[in-house]
């Protein structure tokens, strides 16, 4: 778990890498004579799926934020984790299924890639998605600073 939290230009560069990496290995699989790399309609779907699971779990720090509940320290912990891992999950699967559907993109009119690249694209809308709803929960589980902690610390 990070100490200062998950920055949006650390996801968006491993997005992006993974993206450039996965559209080279595309291209290079398809110029060889292979068909692509073949995925199921449902990938999106349960990507988003996590996404709205985090949001919901991370909700009781929105909550608790408000004042409406209280959320024990090992709780908090463990769902600041698993925002964690959730938003850089979702930048490297998404990062990977879009650079799939880029890759499948100049063919889409041979042999079912359009199809192929349609379903890619929509793999890597739910893996950006993971990435956001992560990144979102990340944001809620940030402590404000107390007057307590100022008066125990002088320097």
């Amino acid at each position: 778990m990070l100490r200062t939290g998950l920055k949006i230009s650390t996801t968006v560069l491993v997005a992006f890498a993974v993206m450039v990496l996965s559209w080279g290995f595309g291209r290079w699989w398809i110029t060889g004579g292979h068909a692509g790399l073949r995925i199921g309609w449902v990938a999106g779907v349960l990507l988003a799926g996590m996404a709205v699971v985090v949001v919901v779990a991370g909700s009781r720090m929105w909550r608790m934020r408000r004042g409406r509940t209280h959320v024990e320290p090992v709780v908090a912990a463990r769902l600041l984790g698993l925002a964690q891992a959730s938003a850089l999950t979702g930048a490297i699967t998404g990062g990977f299924y879009l650079g799939q559907a880029l890759a499948l993109l100049p063919d889409h009119d041979f042999g079912g890639r359009g199809v192929l690249a349609v379903q890619h694209g929509l793999a890597a809308f739910g893996g950006l998605l993971l990435a956001v709803a992560g990144l979102l929960v990340q944001s809620w589980c940030r402590i404000d600073d107390d007057d307590e902690d100022e008066e125990r610390d002088p320097a």
